[in-house]
């Protein structure tokens, strides 16, 4: 892997569904896990459609952390808020960075309260999936663990994110020939 270089993100539910996906480019990338950023305006899709982002993130991937963090920025580049999924530890393969939503996130807003959200989502996820009492407490304590994180965070500032060049186009013309039936 190369910093600048483009990986696709998919968020799946705990069936196994891939229920967002989105191109980003990689920041930086170490053992433990990986940095991406986007562009307020880079697309996200979904099975029902999809949209374009509206602000832009940089967003931590770890690969042992039940949660994963977004620094979500204002078109001016102050910080809007820390928000972290609590998710399965990230997976890359083959260009492809996937983690497994488990419906609770954490936000954090400058000179705001911490916010716990989705915890109706969880609830419906915990009767849908079957979550057993263990997972439902590892979760809560991810949590926790993602509370902690996001009071102590300190911002990288605004990603300056790339447009990945296009690829130069063969001058070569291909050679069609026509055959009659």
């Amino acid at each position: 892997m190369q910093d600048g270089e483009t990986l696709e993100v998919r968020a799946l539910k705990s069936d196994g569904t891939v229920y967002r996906w989105w191109r980003t480019t990689l920041e930086s990338w170490d053992r433990d896990g990986v940095v991406t950023v986007n562009r307020a305006g880079d697309p996200v899709h979904g099975p029902g459609g999809g949209w374009a982002m509206k602000h832009a993130t940089r967003s931590y991937y770890w690969f042992s952390k039940p949660y994963n963090l977004a620094e979500v920025y204002q078109p001016s580049g102050r910080l809007k808020q820390i928000y972290i999924h609590i998710a399965s530890p990230a997976r890359l393969t083959s260009g492809v960075l996937s983690y497994t939503d488990h419906e609770l996130d954490v936000v954090k807003r400058p000179g705001q309260a911490l916010l716990v959200r989705d915890e109706d989502e969880f609830e419906d996820a915990c009767a849908l999936y079957g979550y057993s009492p263990e997972f439902q407490c590892s979760c809560r304590e991810a949590v926790d663990e993602a509370a902690r994180v996001a009071t102590r965070w300190r911002c990288a500032g605004p990603p300056r994110t790339r447009r990945p060049r296009p690829r130069r186009q063969s001058t070569r013309r291909a050679t069609c020939i026509r055959r009659e039936a």
